[in-house]
C-alpha cells in the first residue's frame, strides 16, 4: 500500500514539473528536424535510419544525467530532501517509486521518437522497415538504459547534478566511441555500449531478416544487463538507508 502511495504522489509531483515537457518536447522537436533534413537528403534510407538510431542512443545518457539531476534538485529544493528523509516508509521505497517513473516516461519519450519519426519517414515515402521495427527498437532501447537510470540516479542524489551532468556527457561520448570499431571488444560490458549496439544490430537484423539473438554479444549484453541493474539496485538499496541528505552546493 505504501508503494501505491508513493508512486502515486512521484506521479502527480512529475506531472506538473518540467520532467514531463522534456520527456516529450524532446522527441518531438528531433523527429521534426530529422524528418526535415531527411526530406531534402540524398542519404539512402538504410544510412537516414542508422544515423537516427545512433544519434538517438547517444543522447540518451546525456539526457538521463539531466533528467535524474533535475529530479534530485528539485528534491533538494523542496525542504532539503526532507520528504525522503523523514518519509514514514522504508526511506527506499520513494527512490525506488521515482525511478520507476523516470523508466516509464523513458520508454514513453523513446516510443515517441521512434514510432513518430517512423510515421514521418514513412510520409516521405521510406517504408522498407515496418512501425514494428520502430516498436521493438523503442523497446530495445528502454531496456538497455536502464542501468544508466540508477547510476546517475545515485550519483544525482549523492554527488549532485554537476557529477551526474557530466557523466552524461562522457558516457554520451563514450557510446559513439563504442559505436565504433574500438568498442568492438568490449562494449558488452559496458551500459553505455550496449545502448547503442542494440539498435544498430536490430537495424541490420530485420535488413539481412537474422534473428537478433544470433548476432554476437547479444545474448551475453542481455545477461549484463540484467547484472548492471541487479547490482545498482542492492546499492541503492543499501546506500538509501544511510543517506543522509547533502549539501546544496555540487
Amino acid at each position: 500500500m505504501c508503494i501505491y502511495s508513493s508512486l502515486k504522489s512521484d506521479l502527480f509531483k512529475i506531472c506538473h514539473s518540467p520532467l514531463l515537457l522534456i520527456h516529450f518536447i524532446v522527441p518531438i522537436v528531433g523527429i521534426v528536424l530529422f524528418v526535415w533534413y531527411y526530406s531534402i537528403s540524398s542519404w539512402n534510407e538504410f544510412n537516414m535510419l542508422s544515423a537516427y538510431i545512433q544519434i538517438l542512443s547517444v543522447t540518451f545518457p546525456v539526457l538521463i544525467g539531466i533528467i535524474t539531476s533535475f529530479l534530485a534538485e528539485s528534491e533538494q529544493k523542496a525542504g532539503g530532501f526532507q520528504m525522503l528523509l523523514s518519509t514514514a516508509t522504508p526511506k527506499y521505497i520513494p527512490h525506488i517509486t521515482k525511478l520507476i517513473w523516470l523508466i516509464i516516461f523513458g520508454f514513453c519519450s523513446s516510443f515517441l521518437a521512434l514510432v513518430g519519426f517512423g510515421i514521418g519517414f514513412s510520409l516521405l515515402g521510406y517504408t522498407t522497415f515496418g512501425f514494428l521495427f520502430y516498436i521493438k527498437t523503442a523497446f530495445l532501447l528502454s531496456i538497455s538504459v536502464i542501468p544508466l537510470y540508477f547510476i546517475h540516479y545515485i550519483i544525482s542524489f549523492i554527488g549532485g547534478k554537476g557529477y551526474s551532468l557530466g557523466l552524461g556527457i562522457v558516457g554520451s561520448l563514450l557510446s559513439a566511441l563504442l559505436l565504433t570499431g574500438l568498442g568492438d571488444e568490449i562494449w558488452t560490458f559496458l551500459p553505455w555500449g550496449i545502448c547503442g549496439r542494440f539498435s544498430e544490430t536490430l537495424l541490420i537484423s530485420n535488413l539481412r531478416n537474422i534473428d537478433f539473438l544470433q548476432f554476437d554479444g547479444m545474448i551475453q549484453s542481455v545477461v549484463f544487463i540484467l547484472i548492471f541493474t541487479f547490482l545498482f539496485l542492492i546499492t541503492l538499496l543499501l546506500l538509501s538507508n544511510k543517506w543522509e541528505g547533502r549539501k546544496s552546493e555540487d
